[in-house]
């Protein structure tokens, strides 16, 4: 620890500090104690900062996958690790759902009826998905509605299944994903009443993608319970979902219609 130079020690020593008492040491004892508390406090310093470090790694995990695990999607973009490493993940995350979403949205072939009944191929969607989920696992939402779109929509159970896995791998916990892999099952072996019991399980929930009551409502239609289609689509309508309100006025203006027909008949 340097205290000064020479003279300006020696002049502190005797004008000040010498009229306390010669139990004030010089400056050479000074020096001698200050290497030894400087080594000392460096030392402790080092020992602390590892100790912190290693309290830190374990009280504190990185809730988001490694990074190689984040870029590892078919789909990945530039824009993916410059997001990561400016530590914007979850508005990276977002920018990757809205594209997965503009390019399911977008009708193949400009046949836009059959996008709006689940048709098309969409053979990257699950990489899509993949894409959004693997630079933030923690948006669980895209578990749901990917699984439900490749599942039911595309009828690429494979894929519905391998992305739920995924998700189960990340959330344990979460239990509804067992029930889609259910879902998923009652779809492969064509039990539509076991499909039928489990969607109507979830479309009441406030977090329930609009495509599974979507989903719910076609079924429905297509089995002429056209009142049970109508409440659904209004569940949907009353959410605000942009992507499904129009979609949902015009199917319950189509099916008021059906529906009188059908009272008429029964009586």
């Amino acid at each position: 620890m340097a205290l000064g130079g020479r003279r300006v020690w020696s002049y502190v020593h005797l004008r000040l500090l010498k009229p306390y008492g010669p139990a004030f040491p010089e400056k050479g004892i000074l020096m001698t104690h200050g290497r030894a508390a400087e080594a000392w406090i460096f030392g402790a310093s080092v020992l602390i900062t590892i100790g912190l470090s290693s309290l830190t790694a374990r009280a504190y995990y990185d809730p988001f996958p490694p990074l190689a695990v984040s870029l590892s999607s078919p789909v990945t973009r530039l824009s993916d690790f410059a997001g990561i490493a400016m530590g914007f993940r979850k508005l990276t995350a977002d920018i990757a759902w809205i594209q997965a979403i503009i390019y399911y949205g977008t009708p193949e072939g400009g046949d836009e009826e059959a996008g709006e009944q689940g048709g098309g191929h969409y053979p990257l969607f699950l990489a899509y998905c993949q894409r959004a989920v693997r630079i933030d696992s923690n948006f669980i939402y895209i578990f749901y509605y990917g699984a439900g779109a490749l599942g039911w929509n595309l009828n690429r159970l494979d894929e519905a299944e391998a992305l739920l896995r995924e998700g189960i791998s990340e959330h344990p916990k979460e239990w509804r994903f067992q029930q889609y892999l259910a879902g998923l099952a009652y779809q492969k072996n064509h039990n539509v009443n076991k499909l039928i019991e489990f969607l109507q399980g979830f479309v009441e929930q406030s977090d329930c993608p609009n495509l599974l009551r979507s989903i719910l409502a076609n079924i429905y239609k297509k089995q002429k319970r056209y009142d049970d289609a109508i409440q659904v689509w209004t569940i949907v309508y009353k959410t605000g979902d942009r992507l499904y309100l129009e979609r949902a006025e015009s199917q319950i203006h189509e099916m008021y219609p059906l529906s009188a027909q059908m009272g008429h008949k029964a009586h």
